[in-house]
C-alpha cells in the first residue's frame, strides 16, 4: 500500500512548502508543551490568516505529523524511518514563522516616539542591563539542552494581535520566563517580564520587570530577536 495514496489528502511535502506564515493575523511556535511523559517530544506551528493553519509534530511511541486547517485535520503522516526530508521541512516552517513574525515589528521600533527626551534614556539604559542579564541566564540553560539529555525544551513564540485583546504583542516563553513585548498605539514599546518558576506557565500575576520603552527600542528589540533564534535553534527537530 502506498503512503502517498491521494485519496488519503494532499502530499505532506507539499503542505510543507505551502504553509506561508507571512501577513499572519498572528503567528505562533511551540515546544514541548502538554506532554503526557517525559519521552514524548511535540512541536506546533499555527498561522492565523483567512483561516488558521497548523502542523502538530508529535513523537512518542511513533512519529507523525499533522496538518490542520480551523482545527480539522486534513491530513495526518506517520514519519518513515528516512526522516531527512521531513525534519528539514518542519525546521524550515518553524523558522520561517518565526521570522516573520519578528520581522513584522521592524518598522514599529524604528518609529520615534512623540514626547520622548534624553531624560528617558537613563531608565532604559538600567532596563536594558537588566534584560541583558536575564536573558543570558536563559542563554546559558539554552545551551545546557543541547549538552543534557536529561533536559527538555519547554518555550513558546507568539507574534501579533492577542486574542483577547486586539494588542499587538511579541510573547516568548522560555523555560520559566514569560516575556511580553507590547507595540502600543504611541509608538512607545512595554516589556513585561514575568517569571513562573515553581509555578505554572501563566500563572505568574505580578510582573519580575516591566518597563516604557522609548529611545532604546531598537536595542531592546535586538535583544528578543537574539534570545528568540537562540531558542529557535536549540528547539529544532534532529
Amino acid at each position: 500500500m502506498s503512503f502517498w495514496n491521494p485519496f488519503r489528502g494532499p502530499d505532506p511535502k507539499e503542505l510543507f512548502l505551502r504553509f506561508d506564515p507571512n501577513g499572519s493575523r498572528f503567528s505562533s511556535v511551540s515546544w514541548n508543551f502538554d506532554l503526557a511523559s517525559g519521552k514524548e517530544r511535540r512541536y506546533m506551528i499555527e498561522i492565523d490568516k483567512k483561516k488558521k493553519e497548523s502542523i502538530d509534530w508529535h513523537r512518542s511511541s511513533n512519529e507523525e505529523v499533522r496538518f490542520l486547517e480551523n482545527g480539522k485535520i486534513i491530513r495526518k503522516r506517520r514519519i518513515p524511518s528516512d526522516r531527512n526530508e521531513f525534519v528539514h521541512l518542519m525546521n524550515l516552517s518553524m523558522h520561517a514563522t518565526i521570522i516573520a513574525g519578528l520581522d513584522e515589528h521592524k518598522s514599529f521600533v524604528t518609529a520615534p516616539v512623540s514626547g520622548a527626551t534624553t531624560l528617558d534614556y537613563e531608565p532604559e539604559s538600567r532596563a536594558l542591563q537588566w534584560i541583558q542579564a536575564s536573558f543570558g541566564t536563559l542563554s546559558r540553560a539554552l545551551k545546557r539542552v543541547q549538552t543534557d539529555e536529561g533536559m527538555i525544551l519547554t518555550a513558546a513564540f507568539f507574534s501579533g494581535e492577542e486574542p483577547s485583546t486586539g494588542e499587538k504583542v511579541l510573547r516568548l516563553i522560555a523555560f520559566n520566563l514569560d516575556i511580553l513585548y507590547y507595540f502600543q498605539k504611541d509608538d512607545s514599546l512595554r516589556i513585561m517580564v514575568f517569571d513562573d518558576k515553581n509555578l505554572g506557565h501563566g500563572q505568574s500575576k505580578t510582573p519580575s520587570f516591566q518597563q516604557i520603552i522609548k529611545v532604546t527600542k531598537p536595542q531592546l528589540y535586538d535583544e528578543i530577536i537574539k534570545l528568540t533564534h537562540e531558542v529557535a535553534t536549540v528547539g529544532e527537530l534532529k
